[in-house]
């Protein structure tokens, strides 16, 4: 367990989390429960990823889903 010190930066409320706790992330989710605060990265949906490819200029206007091959039909339990 570790403790940090709680600070003012602009109108906000900042935290200085201690190396050991890093996360490799550029947004975190904060969940409460109780009476605490849990912060964990920020899950990264499909959305989120064609969102990033479109801001970066990417077009998927002629994007066609590729053959996905034949389908066997499978047998019927008696």
């Amino acid at each position: 367990m570790a403790t940090a010190k709680l600070f003012k930066l602009g109108n906000s409320q900042a935290v200085r989390i201690p190396a050991q706790y890093r996360i490799d992330a550029t947004e975190v989710e904060f969940v409460k429960q109780g009476a605490g605060l849990f912060m964990r990265p920020k899950t990264r949906t499909a959305a989120d990823l064609f969102g990033a490819a479109r801001a970066k200029g990417g077009d998927f206007s002629d994007w066609v889903r590729p053959d996905q091959g034949k389908v066997e039909s499978v047998p019927k339990w008696d």
